[in-house]
């Protein structure tokens, strides 16, 4: 039985949250093995990785917290991504000179990686 509630979650979940190799192969066999990736990455840092794994995956299990995109996509999985679902940049001024500055700022965000997919092949 399906942990889903609808085909289309699952779907989803399939194609854009579900640790796969490069050619596309699974590596998550089930949603409980994200929530197993996600947990055991956010518990390696704590002092008691064992309990807190734990607690993180109670808290996972059954979307009771669903956490953004990019930490579901990228935790665990060992690939050099960013974890940050968001960036702010500051005011950008109302000038060629700002609005060009502003876009430099946001190429070199994405050039630091962070604006890229957390799986091979993605767009």
């Amino acid at each position: 039985m399906s942990r889903f509630h609808a085909p289309i979650a699952e779907a989803i979940w399939d194609m854009k949250y579900r640790f796969k190799e490069a050619d596309g192969t699974p590596i998550d066999g089930s949603v409980e093995d994200t929530w197993r990736r996600i947990a055991r990455a956010l518990a390696e840092v704590e002092k008691d990785p064992a309990k807190w794994e734990a607690e993180f995956y109670a808290a996972l299990e059954g979307f009771k917290f669903l956490p953004a995109g990019r930490i579901t996509a990228g935790a665990g999985t060992g690939r050099s991504v960013t974890l940050f679902n968001c960036f702010v940049m500051g005011t950008i001024p109302d000038t060629m000179e700002g609005i060009f500055t502003g876009l430099k700022e946001a190429a070199l965000t994405c050039a630091g990686r962070s604006c890229r997919r957390g799986r091979a092949g993605a767009r």
